[in-house]
């Protein structure tokens, strides 16, 4: 019994000619000429029974990131009573993106399957045809796929991320959490990888300082996944910051994270105004200081009645601050870190609290201060903070006499203006309450030096 199906198709053409000069003159000659014909073609064709067949008939890999791979599985299935089909593959288009990972091999009884992978590099459709041959059938089977890229968003927006202050512990188990959202503002997935740009002080001894969960993800189109980032100290050091790239391939523009985070080993705490902001990797990382490769046995970093090893103070007690041409205000960040044990078991400790005091001098009536800032101007001030919350601002405001008449009768002495002087005034600051290390003093004393140019023409 024959299993082809034969068929004949008459297909009809139907041809006029182009008008022009040839025309008119054979219409002026009275030929009879027709304009217009039809010509009939005839076409047989034959359809045999499928010898070999491909599950699925089109493989079409849809959307995929541009950057990112993809695989799908194509099925080969030889008809029942055929001899063994020898697969002979033809070569794909480099430039399609398109791979056929799998070799080709004979196809008897059973089906076999090769992986096909999409590896779009940019945002378009991709489309080709892989052409398959055996030694008794060829056919073709079309590949498509599209390259798309998701819209990537993260909250914050700005990616900073601070961590706060923890007390320094020996067993380095204290931490803090922050929660990073990352969001997919597509209508397709989205793949993202956290990878470490520029590191925070290393651990070698255990975990680094700054944690992700989970690093690598998956975002559904329109939603979002939240990554927890753990700041786990272990030694103490006045700031911690890593910058991390959040990988998603073919996107415009980079979208960083910032990490910020402080240790301690007393509880209250004194910062400069640092700026926490975007910063290069060239900023990131921390020169080793001389005093930790030297603090063995009795050096500096040592303990002075075990001999054992002991990280520095990381607590700046003497503070410069100047102001610039035009400047009126400086300022410090007074804060408490998390109390020892933290998460798990807090320990109840003393409530921190800070004072300052402007020491009377020549020029002290010049320089007021605000605890917190936007007081009321003072020569001192105090307080109280709250442990585990964000650092507040302590502002040393300087006040000139504002005498802009340069003139002495009727001479003007404009090309002396800005003659002066650099003025310094002394503050004296206090930080108690809060966890102490054992041995160590209750109150920490601060030294600030305030320097400014007083204008006396």
């Amino acid at each position: 019994e024959t299993r082809s199906i034969h068929a004949n198709w008459k297909l009809a053409c139907f041809l006029r000619p182009e008008g022009g000069k040839t025309a008119t003159k054979a219409n002026e000659a009275g030929t009879s000429k027709k304009e217009n014909q039809i010509v009939y073609i005839s076409v047989s064709t034959c359809v045999l029974p499928p010898i070999l067949t491909a599950t699925p008939a089109v493989l079409d890999f849809g959307e995929v990131t541009a950057q990112q791979r993809k695989l799908l599985p194509l099925t080969f299935e030889a008809e029942a009573g055929v001899e063994p089909q020898q697969l002979k593959l033809d070569a794909l288009p480099q430039n399609a993106c398109f791979t056929v990972l799998s070799a080709a091999r004979t196809v008897s009884n059973k089906p076999f399957q090769l992986m096909v992978e999409f590896h779009p590099q940019q945002v378009q459709i991709y489309q080709t045809s892989l052409l398959v041959r055996t030694q008794s059938t060829q056919f073709q089977v079309p590949l498509l796929g599209r390259g798309v890229r998701p819209v990537l968003k993260i909250e914050p927006e700005d990616g900073i991320l601070r961590l706060g202050a923890v007390t320094f512990g020996a067993e380095g188990k204290d931490n803090t959490q922050e929660k990073l959202t990352i969001k997919n503002d597509s209508p397709f997935e989205l793949r993202f990888s956290l990878e470490t740009i520029a590191s925070a002080d290393p651990n070698h001894t255990g975990p680094s300082p700054f944690s992700m969960s989970p690093s690598i993800g998956v975002v559904e189109a329109h939603g979002s996944k939240v990554v927890t980032v753990t700041f786990r100290p272990h030694r103490p050091l006045t700031v911690f910051k890593e910058k991390v790239l959040v990988n998603v391939p073919n996107q415009k523009e980079p979208t960083f994270v910032y990490l910020y985070g402080h240790c301690f080993k007393h509880q209250v705490y004194a910062l400069p105004d640092l700026p926490f902001s975007p910063f290069l990797v060239s900023t990131a990382s921390r020169p080793p200081a001389l005093s930790d490769s030297m603090a063995v046995g009795i050096g500096s970093g040592a303990n002075a009645d075990t001999g054992d090893f002991e990280y520095p103070q990381a607590q700046q007690l003497d503070f410069s601050l100047k102001f610039g041409e035009g400047e009126r205000s400086q300022c410090l960040l007074i804060g408490a870190c998390v109390p020892p044990g933290f998460p798990t078991a807090p320990q109840n400790t003393p409530a921190p609290a800070y004072e300052f005091q402007i020491i009377q001098s020549d020029y002290s009536k010049y320089f007021t201060l605000e605890a917190p800032e936007g007081g009321k101007p003072d020569k001192a001030g105090k307080g109280q903070v709250v442990p585990g919350k964000p650092p507040i601002r302590v502002a040393f405001k300087y006040t000139p006499e504002e005498n802009t008449k340069l003139t002495y009768g009727d001479v003007s002495l404009d090309l002396l203006r800005g003659i002066g002087q650099w003025i310094t005034c002394q503050v004296r600051g206090g930080l108690s309450g809060g966890f102490v290390p054992p041995g160590a003093s209750p109150t920490q004393e601060l030294k600030i030096e305030l320097r400014a140019y007083l204008q006396q023409i």
